[in-house]
């Protein structure tokens, strides 16, 4: 395949399609954090946090899974694409304080800290979804193949390959906001 080729594909891969609706399932996740009597929010949760990746820990995290189903007939000795439905599992972690910060101005830094990554972390959501999106379109363009096997292997490869270039967006995505430091999540 030549790199024009593989541009090509890769555009119509990446190119938002008009009425692909992916079914979204949210699963809300915490860890208890008592910060009433802490005079430093960021140790508290840090200690409290369950949430470890590579050596690190963060105080907030989007983990979520695309799944596709593909329906296709076989006729005429082709096998054509019909439909395609994507789902997204995307489950959220963050803090949940047992007790609030006794002083006013830690009650509304926490207050402020936590919107911050709610923010952060929508980002990863919204990249999963527009994933899934993508997919729908990537799968209902292959074309029409000998056999059904070939086809759904067509299929799966464009999925994949979709997924591989949203983890590397979300990469990006976390290096650009600094895991959420340029959209207000942090506390120094």
């Amino acid at each position: 395949m030549s790199a024009r080729s593989i541009a090509a594909m890769l555009g119509l891969m990446l190119a938002l399609p008009a009425g692909a609706q992916a079914t979204v399932r949210i699963t809300q996740l915490s860890y208890p954090v008592d910060l009433a009597d802490t005079p430093d929010l960021r140790r508290a949760l840090s200690a409290a946090s369950t949430v470890r990746e590579g050596g690190r820990t963060f105080h907030s995290d989007t983990r979520w899974t695309v799944r596709w189903h593909t329906f296709w007939r076989s006729a005429g000795g082709q096998c054509a694409m019909q439909r395609v439905s994507t789902e997204v599992d995307i489950a959220y972690t963050f803090p949940q304080a047992t007790r609030l910060p006794r002083r006013a101005e830690l009650r509304q830094r926490y207050a402020d800290y936590l919107t911050a990554l709610q923010v952060h972390e929508q980002g990863h959501a919204d990249l999963a979804v527009q994933a899934a999106e993508r997919i729908e379109a990537a799968l209902m363009a292959v074309p029409p193949q000998p056999d059904c096997d070939t086809l759904s292997e067509t299929a799966n490869r464009r999925g994949h390959a979709i997924l591989d270039h949203t983890r590397a967006r979300e990469r990006t995505y976390d290096a650009t906001t600094g895991h959420g430091r340029t959209q207000g999540a942090h506390l120094d």
